[in-house]
């Protein structure tokens, strides 16, 4: 069983290294087709692979249970997504062996072509393989798929969606695609700087920043929002003490 976190992170180191597109390649020489992603992934996290190398494959064989995407909200972080096409349609090519009859029929007749990683719920982001090199989609578009692999541990906690404001601390500190030291950094906020933190997970924080969203390690912030809050609470309840005085030596109840 492979680390969700490991997993997410070899994704995104094959990803980083520009790979062109070639069916039945995962990445280990500089080619990679969609699937290949997955399971070079898999591969380079310490994980093994021995099942058909394709997508329709995974999706029958390889995920715990495939459901329809509804909206960005239902996915997960490092869950796997699909395209399709149904039977009739234009593009459909479903292969013999999950047709009636073929050795991985299992019912269902959807071709399902292409696969991608989600990398971030919010914002979304979908890490896949295509030409001329790997892709990041920021939405669902045709991914209408979605499920969690077998082979990938999901132990990890969900997200909790907050919104506060934080301070940097400790120095200037990177801002990451996803929840990785070894991720692409999308820029550096400088130290002292002011975040909006959306979602807090125990050692990385979904921010925003200048009109960038990515991850931050956790222990470099500082919220201020709460601050504020106790500098306010505090102003209220002196002038409480006041109105009680004014009160008090109106009323004659005190000394």
């Amino acid at each position: 069983m492979v680390d969700d976190k490991v997993f997410l992170s070899r994704v995104e180191e094959i990803a980083a290294e520009g790979p062109g597109y070639e069916h039945g390649h995962d990445g280990s020489d500089h080619l990679c087709d969609c699937i290949g992603l997955i399971i070079g992934a898999i591969r380079r996290a310490g994980g093994q692979w021995r099942g058909v190398h394709g997508t329709n494959y995974t999706a029958r064989k390889e995920v715990q249970k495939i459901e329809e995407i509804h909206n960005s909200g239902s996915l997960r972080i490092g869950e796997v997504v699909f395209k399709s096409y149904d039977p009739g349609q234009g593009g459909y090519k479903l292969p013999a062996r999950y047709e009636p009859g073929g050795e991985f029929y299992n019912g269902d007749l959807r071709d399902y072509y292409h696969i991608g990683v989600v990398i971030s719920v919010s914002p979304l982001r979908i890490r896949h393989m295509t030409t001329p090199r790997p892709k990041m989609d920021t939405s669902l578009g045709k991914w209408r798929w979605h499920g969690w692999l077998r082979k990938i541990s999901s132990g990890g906690e969900k997200p909790m969606k907050v919104s506060y404001k934080a301070k940097v601390i400790g120095g200037a500190l990177n801002l990451r695609e996803q929840m990785s030291t070894s991720s692409t950094r999308i820029t550096q906020i400088p130290d002292g700087a002011t975040v909006q933190v959306l979602e807090e997970q125990p050692e990385w924080c979904l921010v925003e920043y200048e009109g960038k969203t990515g991850y931050v390690l956790a222990k470099f912030l500082a919220e201020i929002q709460r601050e504020q809050d106790v500098e306010k609470i505090s102003v209220d309840r002196a002038q409480l003490e006041q109105i009680y005085d004014t009160l008090g030596d109106w009323l004659g109840l005190r000394g």
